[in-house]
């Protein structure tokens, strides 16, 4: 169910992938797994942060740091801003100049400091919009980024699947038909250059042809409190909703380097067939895709069996090996629903925390299983509540290392991963929607997921911002009941 692809174009060399990793049962002390992404900006005395604004209505002409002197472009405020600054964007859309321009409507190249990130984000009370046409809405190069509260929506509802298909036949893609949302891209920047310390909050990315939110060649990367929909429907590349894909290691620092944590996810899904097989892959609510080292593994097809074969070349023209990535990713508190692949999804992927999720009817497009690892290394699933579509599957496993699983709820059993604390029942949702954002995916107070759950790996809020607390039990799944 996760796949390594290359494709070279006059613009872009991308390679895409699926993966996941692993972990012992003992207990890690909270400082081990602190939040690595705090951050307090400031900067020397004689040089001063700076705000600046940018509205749809301003001028470039104007000095832009004030909402009456706004600049108008996005990509003329990204050659202004420095370590430390705040970019405020207005009501508005935000787009491509043209049609044809492929390029990011916002691409953000200089970094921050560790002392000094660099934040983008709504004016208090505006709701701007990225319309993109091009490779994506917001492509970020650089490190020590915050975006914050900023709506990137594609153009799915403009598309045919017949006009995706066709183009998927031309050795040259169009970028309207493959826009991505947010992506930190790191593909193109030298190996000690890598972006890192990104973090993508309150954001809602929707509608895009291609995927959602998308991290590649990166670390430290926090994903938190974004509404993520209907991305990767037109895409030759196999996208999903929220993808990590070939983690670089900026140190081997312990603790969480990947977060993804209190995400809405839904009606993620590929349709158009991926280019390396020729068939429909992916299209997952959230993978962490490789971050072994391994060469030659191929990529799998969407049932994880047969594998394509690399051809082999000379070691003087091997592709560089990434650094080991050591650091460990969390998964928490997401609810995905209804995408085309998995719910949540780990492919040749080490050290990750799945915890308190829940996942409902997906693989609606390609079968894959509603949340498991595969070929993965150190994995802990804990607290999840997994609610396979009807004939669907709860979980899988593919050449895994070391899996702990245990105190899942799910609705109908099985013998794959049995944890001494697993519960099989309906959760007893309170109110079920083909919206996530106007559903409520709660449990019932008679369900069985109240207060059942293990404290282990500990998280202190919900999906929606409810208070876990310990002495009172804590619930399986995303939302946590209120007394």
């Amino acid at each position: 169910m996760h796949y390594i692809i290359y494709f070279i174009f006059p613009f872009v060399q991308f390679f895409a992938t699926c993966g996941i990793f692993s972990h012992s049962t003992g207990s890690y002390s909270a400082d081990l797994y602190a939040n690595p992404f705090t951050h307090q900006s400031h900067v020397d005395k004689n040089d001063p942060a700076k705000n600046w604004y940018v509205l749809p209505s301003g001028d470039d002409a104007n000095d832009g740091l004030t909402e009456k002197t706004a600049l108008k472009s996005l990509k003329k405020v990204s050659t202004l801003v420095g370590p430390g600054d705040t970019v405020f964007l207005g009501d508005g859309i935000y787009t491509n100049d043209e049609k044809t321009d492929s390029s990011p409507v916002l691409k953000i190249e200089r970094s921050g400091t560790p002392d000094a990130w660099i934040t983008w984000k709504a004016i208090p009370g505006n709701k701007p919009i990225i319309n993109p046409s091009g490779w994506a809405g917001i492509e970020i190069n650089g490190s020590y980024h915050v975006i914050d509260g900023i709506s990137v929506m594609g153009n799915n509802d403009s598309i045919t699947l017949i006009e995706a298909l066709e183009d998927a036949k031309t050795p040259t893609p169009n970028p309207y038909y493959n826009s991505n949302g947010i992506l930190v891209e790191g593909r193109k920047n030298k190996p000690t250059e890598k972006p890192h310390h990104v973090i993508i909050r309150n954001c809602t990315v929707g509608k895009c042809p291609g995927g959602g939110i998308t991290a590649l060649e990166a670390d430290y990367i926090t994903i938190e409190d974004c509404i993520v929909f209907e991305n990767a429907w037109f895409m030759r590349y196999a996208g999903s909703g929220i993808t990590t894909l070939n983690n670089w290691a900026f140190d081997d620092e312990p603790g969480y380097h990947i977060i993804v944590q209190r995400n809405k996810v839904w009606n993620n899904k590929t349709l158009v067939p991926w280019t390396v097989t020729g068939k429909l892959s992916d299209g997952n609510g959230i993978i962490l895709d490789v971050t072994d080292l391994t060469l030659g593994q191929g990529a799998t097809n969407p049932n994880a069996d047969a594998e394509i074969n690399q051809k082999s070349k000379p070691d003087d023209e091997k592709p560089l090996l990434r650094p080991e990535w050591k650091g460990r990713a969390l998964i928490a508190n997401n609810l995905s629903a209804y995408n085309g692949g998995s719910g949540i999804h780990t492919f040749r992927t080490k050290h990750v925390d799945i915890i308190n999720n829940t996942t409902y009817w997906n693989g609606q497009v390609v079968n894959y299983q509603e949340l498991f690892p595969n070929r993965s290394e150190d994995i802990v699933i804990l607290n999840n509540i997994i609610v396979p579509r009807p004939n669907g599957k709860v979980t899988s496993d593919n050449k895994n290392v070391d899996i702990v699983w245990d105190y899942n709820l799910y609705s109908k059993d099985q013998s794959v991963f049995k944890g001494e604390n697993d519960i099989v029942a309906d959760p007893l949702f309170v109110d079920v929607r083909l919206d996530l954002d106007k559903g409520d995916f709660g449990i019932r107070k008679n369900s069985l997921g109240i207060g059942s759950g293990t404290e282990e790996k500990f998280q202190k809020s919900d999906l929606i911002g409810n208070i876990r607390q310990k002495d009172r039990g804590i619930d399986r799944g995303a939302v946590q009941n209120t007394p």
